[in-house]
């Protein structure tokens, strides 16, 4: 493993990547769940299934470009018989690296594999109020948690954290991304999307911000998280979706989520070939009818309780496949982008800290290029602000163990230790002072004494959460431009005509 310093703070500059800087973890040490003969194994499982079984497609556009490409079409069944040809020409069109763009090139986000991220996800329907009331969620609570995400920075892209119940549901992805944009400069998840006539609207909208069609295509403000049904369907709006964003340069994720034992094999090695037949099948018709599209390998494989039928996103088989599937993203050379979390704890506390954290750190150490999930509860139902921020927290401490240990003369620091001999003041030379701010620091965390914490009011870490909330909500909003204002609005109202 390899280490580097920890960068300025991303408020500290404006040059381009500024706050990526924050998140560079260089090339590091990689957990291999699977070795390499069995990560082949599973790709060519996969392409026997798309070959002798087939994907169904509801989307004519699709079936077209698959079966100018020699597979075998039923246009009644909708499935698709795709040759292995077909697989390995789409695979050599997909792009291997590319940005996400901010509001400013300072917010923009590199997927090179040399960078790790974590960013929010939706799409909550209740919130957790600071009292600890859970109501239904609105579009004012979209805008807080964009506020929030803004001022933490170990979170590198905001999202629909919970839904916009309040406003029309024909518009309610655009009112959204209003909210997003208007508070944030960060790039932008966009997770409700389900037709590409909303792609339009929102297209139009990150256009103005970015000043034009192809400047939105070099730096997208917002990335679309595109659900496959499992097993092996790709429904049509998704298949309509990725074709509209594909044609504007909108990344997106390709996002399948089995569950064990109820829409994939029971067997975790099952539950991969059908997770990874889907993210195939998908990226061979987008490539095939759009080739360059940007697409991520995604995916959120869940466990099915056997006791309950609830669906478990934290448990370890799901955080296995998940590490499977950055193994995965890395065969194809894809950035990995996963779910992460899901915890089924009501509120901030010990199991939202165990099973997010385990999960995280596992995923990343995997290769994940960025995960998302962060502030949701109750597998992904409930939005609270204080677990916005102990994620922060857990990620400035995932990263820093990303950097590793760097081994080079100045790290070593034999010289030092010559001259300090058998003495132990380190701490007054500048040695010290030069390396000190490289060391991790808890923001949230206790560290003090026993009786300091005592004389403090005994504070939890939720509590120093909510504190950190208030803080940043208590800051000055994100600016934004009266003529974008006004254009959103504009395009807003359109839509609901």
């Amino acid at each position: 493993m390899t280490d580097a310093p920890a960068p300025a703070r991303a408020g500290a500059g404006t040059h381009a990547h500024a706050h990526a800087e924050l998140h560079r973890v260089g090339p590091h040490s990689r957990l291999a769940v699977l070795g390499a003969d069995k990560v082949r194994r599973i790709h060519e499982t996969s392409l026997d299934i798309l070959r002798s079984v087939g994907v169904m497609y509801h989307s004519q556009r699709a079936l077209d470009a698959l079966e100018e490409h020699g597979a075998v079409v039923d246009r009644e069944t909708t499935v698709a018989k795709v040759p292995p040809e077909a697989v390995e020409k789409a695979l050599q069109t997909l792009p291997r690296s590319f940005v996400l763009g901010g509001r400013s090139p300072e917010w923009d986000l590199p997927l090179d594999g040399d960078h790790a991220y974590l960013t929010v996800d939706g799409c909550a329907v209740r919130v957790r109020d600071a009292d600890g009331t859970v109501r239904p969620s609105n579009k004012a609570d979209v805008a807080a948690a964009a506020r929030v995400t803004e001022g933490l920075d170990n979170l590198s892209a905001t999202a629909a954290i919970v839904s916009a119940q309040d406003r029309p549901e024909q518009t309610r992805v655009l009112h959204e991304f209003d909210a997003c944009v208007r508070n944030s400069h960060k790039h932008t998840i966009v997770v409700s999307i389900k037709e590409d006539r909303e792609a339009r609207s929102l297209i139009r909208m990150a256009e103005a911000v970015a000043g034009g069609s192809a400047e939105l295509a070099a730096r997208p403000l917002f990335t679309c998280i595109l659900c496959t049904v499992s097993p092996l369907h790709q429904e049509r709006f998704g298949m309509d979706l990725a074709f509209a964003l594909a044609e504007a340069g909108i990344p997106f994720m390709l996002y399948p989520m089995p569950i064990l034992g109820a829409t994939a094999p029971v067997t975790p090695a099952g539950t991969a070939v059908v997770n990874n037949t889907e993210i195939l099948s998908a990226i061979v018709a987008v490539q095939l009818a759009c080739p360059g599209a940007k697409i991520i390998h995604a995916g959120g494989p869940t466990a099915l309780d056997m006791r309950s039928g609830s669906y478990f996103a934290a448990v370890p088989e799901s955080i296995l496949l998940r590490a499977v599937q950055a193994q995965m993203a890395d065969f194809y050379g894809l950035p990995a982008g996963l779910g992460y979390g899901g915890t089924k704890a009501k509120e901030p506390e010990p199991q939202s800290a165990w099973e997010n954290a385990s999960t995280m750190a596992m995923e990343f150490f995997s290769g994940a290029d960025f995960i998302f999930g962060a502030g949701l509860l109750d597998g992904s139902q409930i939005h609270a602000l204080e677990q916005l921020a102990i994620d922060d927290e857990v990620f400035g401490m995932v990263t820093r163990l990303l950097r590793g240990v760097r081994v080079d003369d100045e790290q070593l620091a034999l010289d030092l230790i010559a001259k300090m001999g058998f003495k132990g003041d380190y701490l007054f030379d500048g040695h010290t002072r030069e390396h000190v701010r490289e060391l991790w620091r808890a923001r949230l965390g206790e560290t003090g004494t026993y009786e300091a914490w005592q004389a403090a009011g005994r504070p939890t870490t939720v509590q120093r959460a909510r504190q950190r909330v208030d803080e940043l909500l208590a800051r000055e909003p994100a600016g934004f431009a009266d003529d974008l204002a006004r254009e959103f609005e504009q395009i807003i109202a359109a839509a609901e005509r």
